[in-house]
């Protein structure tokens, strides 16, 4: 089983708004280059105003509260998964202690985009994989999106099972990840008709997978 968070609002400041006065600010006091710093619209808004794709960026606290969630359950033999919007996977070691502190995590994302990977003891712990989102769903993938019941999610229950779930602030799933999905004949389900957090959907698919598993 895994759980994959897709088109996550995870990435370093984009190539475009590198020299903003802001985010040049942000860089100076971590004594960091723009470049090598987490994208965080607490910080960047006005860098952010014009970017593409404005309303899903800019939010890496909505992973960090996912994967604390999931990380924190009782759920074993779990694989994690962190696609961005940019594209990039990440895979999280179960056995990884994450920081609780928001900017100790982001300290550790700027680590792991710049080396690719975060070891400890000689354990890899996190690592950005040369892999593409088509290539870590399985025949039994579902995702939660709003509108669905949790129909699709109970009966698809196995170790095959992995579960989409979108990790940004606003809008829907792309047009290239929807396609995704269609390709790999994805279902869906979901928790009512209401739009729902990322981290409302983490919480209800943990419970439901600790009471049924």
């Amino acid at each position: 089983m895994r759980f994959i968070f897709v088109e996550s609002s995870l990435e370093t400041v984009p190539e475009e708004i590198q020299n903003h006065p802001d985010v040049v600010r942000g860089a100076r006091r971590k004594g960091k280059k723009p470049e090598k710093i987490i994208l965080d619209d607490s910080v960047h808004h006005r860098a952010m105003r014009n970017l593409d794709k404005r309303e899903k960026r800019g939010r890496p606290d909505i992973v960090h509260q996912c994967l604390l969630a999931l990380l924190d359950s009782g759920l074993e033999g779990v694989e994690i998964f962190v696609h961005t919007v940019s594209g990039k996977i990440i895979w999280i070691n179960r056995e990884t202690r994450l920081p609780r502190n928001y900017n100790r995590f982001i300290g550790l994302m700027e680590d792991l985009f710049d080396r690719g990977r975060i070891e400890a003891s000689g354990k890899s712990l996190l690592e950005i994989k040369s892999l593409s989102l088509s290539e870590i769903l399985t025949e039994n993938t579902v995702v939660l999106q709003e509108g669905f019941d949790e129909r699709n999610l109970v009966t698809s229950i196995n170790h095959d099972l992995a579960i989409c779930i979108g990790a940004f602030p606003y809008g829907d799933f792309s047009t290239d990840v929807m396609e995704i999905f269609e390709r790999q004949k994805a279902k869906f389900a979901g928790f009512g008709d209401e739009l729902k957090t990322s981290l409302y959907a983490t919480y209800k698919a943990v419970c439901l997978l600790e009471r049924l598993g």
